[in-house]
């Protein structure tokens, strides 16, 4: 992320400006972590996905950045990402990996390995156990806690928030595209739609979440929107202190 600070004005001064993200979670995987490590299913979420991003995108006003979680599994999906810009002539301004989108630190492998089909004979998917549990829900020498993720990524949505208010894009519109992981989406999918992720409401694999960011230099607010599979949500605000989503009016009382 410390990359994109040369997009900056040098005055740093606020500014209107618009910032439109797409956050893709990347496409079914056989997690080897070797090549493209995506199925041929996974392929196919992926192209899916990207061509309907490709086709918003304007050329002659947007600039297009890439953004993407160092696992292979999400740099595949990028590669696929880069085909279909390139097929369709838009330049790519910048490529980054950005460590912050990576899915949740196993530091003990082997014990994260055992615990999956214990829990999956429980009943529950990785997803619904990661966002809940109460395993996950605690530091620990194991594994990285899903609190800790859940920090890790509103840091990288409190970075967008930053760019939004402080970039010089002589009037053309930021387009942010990432790969990332469903440890990542997932609490961003509940702050602002109210999913319950217990309940096998998060992002699948290839699926996209669109959220567009808008900066008024004169009421110094970055208003929020996001759509996701055709739902839509207005009205949101980006909390700096707590780091959440939050309704609008929420921050306002609050």
């Amino acid at each position: 992320m410390e990359k994109e600070r040369r997009l900056y004005n040098k005055e740093g001064e606020p500014r209107d400006n618009e910032v439109v993200v797409d956050f893709l979670r990347h496409g079914e995987t056989n997690y080897t972590d070797v090549g493209r490590d995506l199925t041929i299913k996974g392929e196919a979420q992926i192209t899916e996905a990207a061509r309907r991003i490709v086709e918003t995108i304007d050329p002659a006003r947007d600039v297009v950045v890439l953004w993407s979680s160092p696992a292979r599994r999400a740099q595949g999906s990028e590669e696929i990402l880069k085909e279909l810009l390139a097929e369709k002539g838009i330049e790519i301004r910048k490529e980054s990996e950005i460590p912050a989108l990576r899915n949740f630190d196993q530091k003990d492998k082997e014990f994260v390995s055992k615990m999956w089909p214990e829990l999956k004979a429980q009943g529950k998917s990785p997803e619904e156990a990661f966002s809940h549990d109460p395993i996950f829900q605690e530091e620990s020498d194991k594994f990285e806690s899903q609190p800790e993720v859940r920090e890790r990524a509103n840091r990288v949505f409190n970075w967008i928030r930053y760019i939004t208010e402080h970039v010089d894009l002589q009037g053309k519109r930021l387009r942010i595209i990432g790969v990332s992981h469903a440890e990542i989406l997932n609490p961003v999918m509940e702050d602002i739609f109210g999913y319950k992720i217990e309940e096998g409401a998060g992002i699948k694999n290839g699926e996209d979440l669109k959220i567009a960011f808008n900066y008024n230099q004169n009421s110094h607010e970055t208003d929020i929107s996001a759509e996701f599979q055709g739902e839509q949500r207005k009205g949101i605000a980006f909390d700096k202190e707590k780091r959440i989503f939050v309704a609008k009016e929420e921050k306002d009382n609050g």
